[in-house]
């Protein structure tokens, strides 16, 4: 009888601790500050992404790229820079940290067969177009041995819809971003 008694006791306990009174209770209103999006620089990414920014990208390209993300294999780092609104376009800065090919080596065995060859841009460079393939546009890209021994790849890859007109305007812009990124030696 004794334990009935202290569980009916208990229960009428928490009932109560329950808000099972009469009292009203307000509801508390809180407001909240408004959400500010902030975007972090490319550089914050590491990797090869510290040797350029949004704005940079801006004013040789002409497009405002949003998000970065970066790698490091062995001497090699990379840094991808792409909306965060879609997949495509996006574009790759990849550099190796050292190499000791020289121009002839560059443009006689790195150098695609389908590739032309650009000058005024390090100790050798070379431009490559590709066809879109897949679920991607057309691919632009520009690769060159840096005055500093550096090899370095700047990767443009279009969305499927982009125009022939496009694809060839955005070619001499990716050349004055690779003319940007340049290293020297030093």
């Amino acid at each position: 009888m004794r334990t009935r008694l202290f569980a009916l006791g208990a229960l009428a306990v928490l009932l109560s601790l329950a808000g099972c009174t009469e009292k009203k209770v307000e509801a508390a209103t809180t407001t909240l500050p408004p959400v500010k999006v902030v975007q972090l620089p490319a550089a914050s990414a590491g990797g090869a992404c510290a040797l350029w920014d949004y704005a940079l990208i801006k004013k040789e390209i002409g497009v405002a790229f949003t998000a970065a993300a970066s790698d490091h294999v062995d001497d090699t780092s990379t840094c991808v820079v792409q909306m965060t609104s879609s997949q495509w376009p996006y574009l790759v800065l990849s550099v190796v940290k050292s190499t000791k090919a020289d121009a002839d080596l560059f443009t006689g065995e790195l150098m695609p067969a389908k590739a032309t060859k650009m000058k005024g841009l390090g100790k050798a460079g070379y431009r490559l177009v590709t066809k879109a393939s897949g679920s991607h546009g057309p691919v632009v890209e520009i690769s060159w041995l840096s005055k500093a021994g550096q090899l370095q790849t700047l990767r443009y890859t279009f969305a499927k819809s982009a125009k022939t007109a496009d694809v060839k305007a955005l070619q001499g812009k990716l050349l004055n971003l690779a003319k940007a990124l340049e290293t020297s030696e030093g």
